[in-house]
């Protein structure tokens, strides 16, 4: 998929892109990714891959589950 026009870099050089999207009802309009993830795991995950997975989440409904107590 195709990666909107980033809208702004953090100073902790979090990539924030514009989104339109609504899970559980709840609209939300930016996604924002921390680049924590290319330390370990570049060689497979990318902006646009996460891009892919969260759009899938679109007009959908999750229920939460309990936690396990520890």
């Amino acid at each position: 998929m195709k990666l909107p026009k980033l809208l702004a870099l953090t100073k902790e050089n979090r990539r924030v892109y514009p989104l339109e999207l609504t899970v559980n009802d709840r609209k939300l309009e930016q996604l924002v990714i921390d680049p924590h993830f290319e330390e370990k795991h570049d060689d497979y995950m990318s902006d646009e891959k996460i891009w892919g997975i969260i759009k899938f989440l679109n007009d959908k409904r999750f229920i939460p589950t309990k936690r396990k107590k520890e």
